[in-house]
């Protein structure tokens, strides 16, 4: 099943249960991917690894909302940002834990000596875990693992 259809059937789960929250975020949700539809060509229908960038596009949106808001003294739209997050996220494939992360950031680093710099290494690695690793998350510990933090 397709990452549109999964949402589709999150959506008409959450009219059933006529949970407010989730079906807000849902449609939102729904929204990104026909956004991210209209912009491409009218032929085909949105592939999975599209709708993918359009939900890890409207999680990044969510963060840097949530820093806003924390920066301002908000906790109750912290929360509401926190929560749909969570909701986004389950259409989203699991990424790598930081404990794991540091674990391949060490064997990549004892097999690739010359690499020397946290940027570099934050690209090698970037592009051999693909979307498993959060890149801000994969860059603090590469800049750890290299004793440049």
């Amino acid at each position: 099943m397709s990452i549109r259809e999964d949402l589709q059937n999150a959506l008409k789960t959450a009219m059933k249960e006529r949970n407010a929250a989730r079906l807000s975020c849902l449609r939102m949700a729904k929204g990104a991917l026909l956004l991210k539809e209209k912009a491409g060509p009218r032929d085909r229908p949105i592939t999975d690894e599209e709708a993918l960038q359009a939900l890890r596009a409207e999680v990044k949106k969510r963060r840097q909302s949530m820093e806003a808001f924390e920066e301002v003294g908000k906790p109750e739209e912290v929360e509401k940002l926190r929560e749909e997050i969570a909701i986004i996220e389950e259409f989203l494939p699991q990424q790598l834990g930081a404990e794991a992360l540091t674990e391949r950031v060490k064997a990549y680093v004892a097999e690739h000596p010359e690499v020397d710099q946290a940027g570099r290494l934050t690209g090698a690695m970037k592009k051999e875990l693909g979307d498993l690793a959060d890149g801000k998350l994969l860059n603090r510990i590469c800049r750890e693992v290299l004793g440049q933090a």
